[in-house]
């Protein structure tokens, strides 16, 4: 995972795939308000898959915006394109099957001399940087509970991608109000890239929608009924956004070889926008040239924990360690 620095550019093009889906219209507002002229594409523009189509649209020296979910159903297509068009990719997988093929390419995007940053998002970049700003020594287990606000975030693809990483178990935050479902994630790859004696990496999500979990629980017992359930989405997402939380809460237990932390960021409303502070903020600094990564860049060092807190701050998350 090669680092270096570029010199500084004018600001580059950037795109923002999924651009009016729901978190990638997020993230050009975001773009837009640090000055950054985002362009969204949409599926009419381009397929994310049809490396055609994704080779007319990228240009060499662009940066792209990865928002278009669920992951654990996509191709390599738009690596391709990046690679062969030397334009820098940051993405909001939370997948793990994604983040083992970013792994295994890890030494192609090396060799390109691009920035790939990968898991760029709540799942697994805040994660890493608030290991790191634990300060408990090398960690050796950490969990994460996710209770979104799912009034505010409900939708067909979130739904889907979740129903497809469900498994059966679950387990209960000690330090704050939630309960969550065990579900396979990019974390489990991602931290132990950089941590290699990380025993596990756990993450837990609550759908924080009445009566939502045991139904869940259940169909996470057998595929067969998580596809029952997936192929039901359009009809629960409506549900969920009426019976939902509009309160998000994120929580991490770190234990490490010096000592635990416990971390619990929440906001009454707007909690979703955790999950862009990384991406957004790498964009910004990819655009700019003020940053200059290169390869595979590991996930601790995808936002550094003043930029992630200022820019919690400014949008209503709180932060609390004990």
């Amino acid at each position: 995972m090669a680092r270096g620095l570029r010199p500084e550019a004018r600001l580059r093009r950037v795109l923002v795939l999924g651009g009016q889906g729901f978190f990638g219209r997020h993230a050009v507002r975001l773009l837009r308000a640090d000055g950054i002229a985002a362009v969204p594409v949409t599926h009419a523009d381009a397929d994310v898959d049809d490396p055609v189509a994704l080779r007319a649209l990228v240009h060499p020296n662009d940066v792209i915006l990865d928002a278009v979910g669920p992951f654990h159903t996509r191709s390599g297509a738009l690596l391709d394109v990046a690679l062969d068009r030397r334009a820098d990719l940051v993405d909001l997988s939370d997948s793990v099957s994604y983040a083992r093929s970013m792994i295994d390419r890890r030494e192609a995007i090396a060799a390109r001399g691009v920035a790939v940053l990968s898991g760029c998002s709540a799942i697994s970049a805040v994660v890493a940087t608030l290991i790191r700003a634990s300060a408990v020594g090398d960690p050796e287990r950490v969990d994460v509970w996710l209770a979104p606000a799912s009034r505010e975030t409900a939708n067909v693809a979130t739904a889907r991608s979740f129903l497809a990483a469900v498994r059966a178990g679950s387990r209960a935050c000690d330090f704050a109000p939630v309960r969550g479902l065990r579900v396979e994630s990019g974390l489990s790859v991602q931290l132990a890239a950089i941590w290699p004696a990380l025993a596990e990496a756990a993450f837990w999500v609550d759908p924080h929608t009445r009566g939502a979990r045991a139904l869940l629980a259940l169909a996470s017992r057998s595929p067969l009924g998580r596809r029952a359930l997936a192929a039901l989405a359009p009809v629960g997402v409506p549900l969920a956004r009426v019976g939902g939380s509009r309160e998000g809460v994120f929580a991490v237990r770190v234990e490490g070889s010096g000592g635990v932390a416990l971390w619990v960021l929440r906001a009454p409303r707007g909690s979703y926008l955790l999950a862009l502070g990384p991406a957004t903020s790498a964009v910004r600094r990819l655009a700019s040239g003020e940053h200059g990564w290169r390869g595979l860049v590991p996930a601790d060092e995808h936002v550094s924990k003043d930029v992630l807190f200022a820019y919690l701050d400014r949008h209503g998350i709180t932060v609390s360690r004990s």
